[in-house]
């Protein structure tokens, strides 16, 4: 038996890297799992993994229709929903001055604004199950070691979603949901990949300032996410809990 065995959850942003890797491990302990993202082709390379409990549906999280289809799948599929998984985001690394006024646009409105109206949409179907919500945050909203100089936008949209989840916490109890927070330090996926797989100096750099002494896997961050999406975190919420190994914490 796993721990969220007779649940159904919704991960979006799951065709690669740690939404892939939360939605193996939610399907590993029993779970229902619709996994959401713009590519269909990384989506069911995914669902491979675990056929008979993960399958995917297309959504640009931007998008209104798109996440409401993603919903309504959710329920045509499996009758209910327990757990959302907040997991798509847009990042840019680029200094601050070189930004431009639609990238911060696209920044703002994809990880805060999105992410904001989809959990809105989301609540009615929460409500029925006492479920709860997980957002995938970063250790750049909390913290401005390098590398996060050439992350200020994105990290304000992160630190946005730190605070709607503290603040979501206390409006959300009452319904019987509870809301938190996974902030993740390096993780490999695509973009972690893009700057480290070719460059072993920053692969050691990156060990060097990580107290574990490695960069993160998504099974790392997966890991932390079940725990808050079981029952066995029924009394947590409102919590940002970073998972980073201990990514800049010691300079923060």
């Amino acid at each position: 038996m796993g721990i969220l065995d007779g649940k159904v959850a919704l991960i979006t942003g799951a065709g690669t890297g740690i939404g892939r890797g939360i939605a193996m491990t939610f399907a590993a302990q029993g779970a229902q799992v619709v996994v959401a993202a713009r590519r269909e082709g990384k989506l069911r390379e995914t669902c491979s993994f675990a056929p008979d409990k993960i399958s995917h549906v297309r959504m640009d999280l931007t998008d209104h229709e798109d996440r409401t289809h993603a919903l309504e799948t959710v329920i045509e599929r499996h009758g209910r929903l327990d757990v959302l998984v907040s997991n798509a985001g847009y990042q840019l690394w680029k200094s601050f001055l070189e930004t431009s006024d639609e990238e911060i646009d696209e920044l703002f409105y994809t990880n805060l604004s999105s992410t904001t109206r989809l959990i809105k949409q989301a609540l009615p179907l929460l409500e029925k199950t006492k479920g709860n919500i997980i957002i995938i945050s970063s250790t750049a909203s909390r913290y401005t070691v390098v590398p996060s100089q050439k992350l200020s936008v994105y990290s304000a949209s992160k630190a946005g979603l730190n605070q709607l989840t503290r603040t979501l916490a206390p409006e959300l109890g009452p319904m019987g949901i509870r809301i938190n927070a996974v902030a993740p330090g390096l993780t490999r996926g695509e973009v972690a990949d893009a700057l480290l797989i070719n460059d072993p100096n920053a692969q050691a750099w990156i060990r060097q300032v990580t107290p574990l002494g490695r960069v993160g896997e998504p099974q790392d961050i997966a890991g932390t996410v079940l725990f808050l999406a079981s029952d066995q975190a029924s009394w947590v919420t409102g919590q940002i809990i970073d998972a980073s190994g201990g990514w800049q914490i010691s300079a923060g």
